[in-house]
């Protein structure tokens, strides 16, 4: 991937300064980083100015904190990016896969800021 890091690699790179998009409803007792998440480091999330996109589609978007992201807020942000364009539909196009395929088991994403 480009944009995004699995866990592992986040690891890797000693770095906790990412967005962390894990399957299904936000758990506190969860702890962060699950080992099916994906990562996008937060200065990319910055530079593409993606925060707006966001909270067009997910209103109670959560830059520092938990959000969980619906299947009609999930289409609404796709299509918002799509009207976006450039890099930060690149971005959301590669999140897709993951998405969909979250989507297909859950009701819901997380995205847990920073």
């Amino acid at each position: 991937m480009k944009y995004f890091w699995t866990e592992s690699q986040r690891r890797q790179k000693h770095t906790s300064c990412c967005f962390e998009f894990r399957k299904g409803a936000y758990r506190e007792e969860d702890p962060h980083w699950q080992e099916d998440s994906i990562c996008l480091y937060a200065d990319i999330f910055d530079e593409l100015e993606l925060y707006p996109l966001f909270r067009k589609a997910v209103p109670q978007f959560d830059y520092c904190g938990p959000t969980e992201v619906t299947k009609k807020q999930w289409q609404a942000l796709l299509g918002i990016a799509k009207e976006h364009g450039g890099e930060a539909l690149q971005v959301i196009m590669e999140l897709s896969q993951w998405a969909e395929g979250c989507l297909r088991e859950e009701e819901v994403f997380t995205v847990c800021g920073i």
